[in-house]
């Protein structure tokens, strides 16, 4: 396996989702699909994301384009895709989908559940749904200037899936 450096994402997130405009229950949808297609039990496979049509986030400046490396995002698309350093490690993949406010948290959730099921679970505010050998669980994230939805994709291994 390849060696990675990443930043940390996160912070290097916030100049990208400065840009951001708030995701829709089909951006999310759209970008869990994406995850699940790149998370399995024992890798990430990141490099993936590109013919997905998911590139390396860019922030574009006055005069040039700054890369930011594990984080991704899809023309037409305003959620984030993050695979870093933590990702992978962890066998994970991580959506970050961008709220107009705290308070668009839940209706965001409840657009999400049309489409991919009810959770299964719920922990304050942490939801939980299995989706096709996936977990998938939900936290809100962000501050009250920039919230956000972070959606964290994982694998279920075989043998537990059985």
């Amino acid at each position: 396996m390849r060696k990675l450096f990443f930043l940390p994402v996160l912070l290097l997130a916030a100049p990208a989702a400065a840009q951001q405009e708030p995701s829709t229950a089909a951006h999310v949808t759209e970008a869990i699909a994406a995850c699940q297609a790149i998370t399995e039990a024992d890798d990430v496979r990141y490099d993936n994301l590109p013919p997905m049509e998911w590139d390396n986030a860019k922030r574009r400046g006055a005069r040039s384009q700054r890369v930011f490396k594990g984080l991704y995002q899809k023309e037409g698309n305003n959620a984030l895709i993050v695979v870093a350093n933590e990702q992978l490690e962890a066998k994970t993949c991580v959506v970050q989908a961008f709220l107009p406010d705290t308070a668009s948290y839940v209706p965001l959730l409840q657009e999400v559940s049309q489409s991919i099921g009810t959770p299964e679970q719920q922990d304050g505010y942490s939801y939980f749904w299995t989706i096709a050998g996936h977990t998938v669980r939900v936290d809100p994230a962000g501050d009250a200037k920039r919230p956000f939805a972070r959606f964290e994709i994982s694998a279920i291994p075989q043998e537990s899936a059985e």
